[in-house]
Parts: structure tokens; C-alpha cells; sequence
């Protein structure tokens, strides 16, 4: 690789970095500690333990269904145990970045079954884009019920979250039209052929529908156990409000600005929920702050403990090899 490549594969590396130091750091500055420290001392710390842990465990298990599902579909023949230790191999790599974590996975499939690296891929790539129609049928769903129930929301937030379901969706659908039945569309006609692209010629209709369903499964999953956190802290925030709330904080998540969802999700749940959290309790944003931080935190530990126990040598060394190239596609070619 050249030097200039070597640059811009370092600047993607420390981007992410850079960006959650400066709003973590903005966070710091101005988080009021004593009511952050009395949030955590009132809430409790078994029941947020015990809360966190079999959510951590949960979402391993659907997460990985969805992954073996679509897998075994487009690339290579894999079963529900083959499948785990590459969902652990992303868990270690998303702590640096959410894109090194993909590559990890299709070089782990590359590695350990022989499977064509871009297409691999292009099978996660698939699976986060069916994440990303799930979140929007939930924002979508969420949306509805505050219109029908009339509840309040923030006219910037119903906006934009209204504006993401009315275009990703039929979005979504659109290319999927262009890419099965083979439109010739010239600007978009080298990238459809891509290998990279091949398993959304290939996925067929109900395998489709299955992943939509397992999706959603998994979202709810995290709805439930982000609720019961906030409602650990105090932070009474209807469950048709986060229905809302969350699958925005998802997207958010998609953009690499940050690493491990620290930073920008935190700060925007902050603004959303702060207005929520009764005066008594002190500064409201602390206390949000002290529920997604716990969190966050919380699934990252549990994370990193699965995969300790489901990674052997061999997912060891795809880490190492993911996270030497920094992600980068080009060591792939």
C-alpha cells in the first residue's frame, strides 16, 4: 500500500477516537458529578447488573441467528454453532470500530471456510441494512402510536424521524427492484454488479421477511432492557416515546463518528430525555447521563466477556489481522 493510503487508513482509525474525545470531553465539562454520583448510589446495582446481562446474552444469541441465517443463504454453509465465535470475533473489533468489526467477520469467513471475502461482506452489509428497515418499521410503529395516543413530541424530532421511515424504506425497496431485476441504471450499473452487492440479487423474498422478523426480535430486546434502565435511574420515559427515541439513537450509531456508541448517542439521548426527569432528582441531564453510561458500559463488559469464552486461537488471529489494517478494504483486494 502507498503512503497516501497508509494516511487515509490512519485517518480512519483515529477519527472515531477523536470525535468521542471531544464529545465525551464536552459531556465531562459539563456533567453536574454530585447528582451523577447520586444517581448511582440510589440505583439498584444487582438488578441493572442482573438487567444488562441477560440483555448482553439475548441480543448474542438473536444477533447471531440473524447473521447464521443470511450467511448460510448468500456465502457459505454454516451452522447456528459455526456462526458464534464470528459474531464474538466482531464483539472485540467493535470496541475499535464498527467497520473493522465487519471486516473481522468476512475475514474470519474468509479465513475458516474459504469463503470470497466481498461477498462475506456484502452479507453483513445486507444484514445491517435489514437492521436499518427494522429500526425504521419500529420508528415507524412508534410514530403512529404517539399520533394516535397524542402524546407530545418534539416537532424536530417527529420530523426527522418521519422524514428517515418516508425515505429509507421505499429506499430500501427501490434498489432492491434495481438490483433483481438487473435496471440498467448507468451511474449505478459498475456498483449493482459489485460482488460486494451480489447477496441482495440473491437473498430470496421470504429469507427476507425471516431476517425482517429476527430483527426486530433483537430491537425489542434492547427496547425492553433500555427501559428498564431508565426506569432504574428514574427516568420516566413512556415505552412509546423510546419507541421512538431509540431506533433514532441507532442511526446516529450507523455514522462512525464515535466508538462503541460513546459520544454523540449519549449527547442527543441526553437533549431528548433530560426535559423528562423530575427537578427533585437535580440535574437532569446528569441523571440520563448516568443511565445510558451504565448502559453502555454495562453491554460492552458483557460483550467482551462472551467473546472471551467463545473465541478460540483462530478468531485470536483474525482479530489481530482485522485490526492491523485498520479495516481497511484495500488490504483485501
Amino acid at each position: 500500500m502507498n503512503q497516501s493510503g497508509s494516511r487515509r487508513v490512519s485517518w480512519r482509525q483515529v477519527l472515531p477516537w477523536l470525535c468521542t474525545l471531544i464529545i465525551v470531553g464536552y459531556m465531562v465539562w459539563t456533567t453536574d458529578f454530585e447528582t451523577l454520583g447520586k444517581a448511582f448510589s440510589s440505583v439498584d446495582l444487582p438488578l441493572l447488573a442482573l438487567l444488562v446481562g441477560l440483555g448482553a446474552v439475548y441480543a448474542f444469541v438473536v444477533d447471531t441467528y440473524g447473521m447464521s441465517l443470511v450467511v448460510r443463504d448468500v456465502v457459505v454453509p454454516i451452522t447456528y454453532r459455526d456462526a458464534l465465535p464470528v459474531k464474538a470475533t466482531s464483539y472485540f473489533l467493535n470496541v475499535l470500530n464498527y467497520n473493522v468489526a465487519l471486516v473481522g467477520m468476512a475475514l474470519y469467513l474468509k479465513r475458516k471456510k474459504d469463503a470470497p471475502f466481498w461477498k462475506s461482506l456484502g452479507a453483513m452489509f445486507l444484514l445491517n441494512v435489514m437492521d436499518l428497515v427494522s429500526v425504521c418499521c419500529m420508528m415507524g410503529a412508534g410514530l403512529v402510536g404517539l399520533w394516535v395516543a397524542g402524546v407530545d413530541v418534539n416537532p424536530m424530532v417527529e420530523m426527522v424521524a418521519t422524514l428517515i421511515v418516508a425515505l429509507f424504506i421505499p429506499g430500501f425497496l427501490l434498489f432492491l427492484v434495481i438490483v433483481r431485476l438487473d435496471v440498467n441504471v448507468p451511474f449505478l450499473r459498475r456498483i449493482v454488479k459489485s460482488q460486494l452487492l451480489s447477496p441482495f440479487s440473491q437473498v430470496s423474498w421470504k429469507l427476507l421477511l425471516h431476517l425482517l422478523v429476527a430483527r426486530l426480535v433483537l430491537l425489542s430486546g434492547y427496547l425492553v432492557v433500555n427501559y428498564g434502565i431508565f426506569q432504574l435511574f428514574s427516568v420516566p420515559v413512556p415505552l412509546s416515546l423510546l419507541l421512538v427515541y431509540q431506533p433514532l439513537i441507532t442511526f446516529i450509531q450507523v455514522i462512525p463518528v464515535s466508538v462503541s456508541g460513546l459520544g454523540a448517542p449519549q449527547l442527543v439521548m441526553r437533549g431528548l430525555l433530560a426535559p423528562l426527569v423530575p427537578a427533585s432528582l437535580g440535574s437532569s441531564e446528569a441523571v440520563v447521563d448516568a443511565a445510558t453510561t451504565a448502559g453502555i458500559f454495562g453491554y460492552m463488559t458483557v460483550r467482551l466477556l462472551i467473546a472471551y469464552l467463545f473465541m478460540g486461537k483462530f478468531s485470536k488471529d483474525v482479530v489481530k489481522a482485522a485490526r492491523g489494517s485498520g479495516g481497511s478494504l484495500e488490504e483485501h483486494l
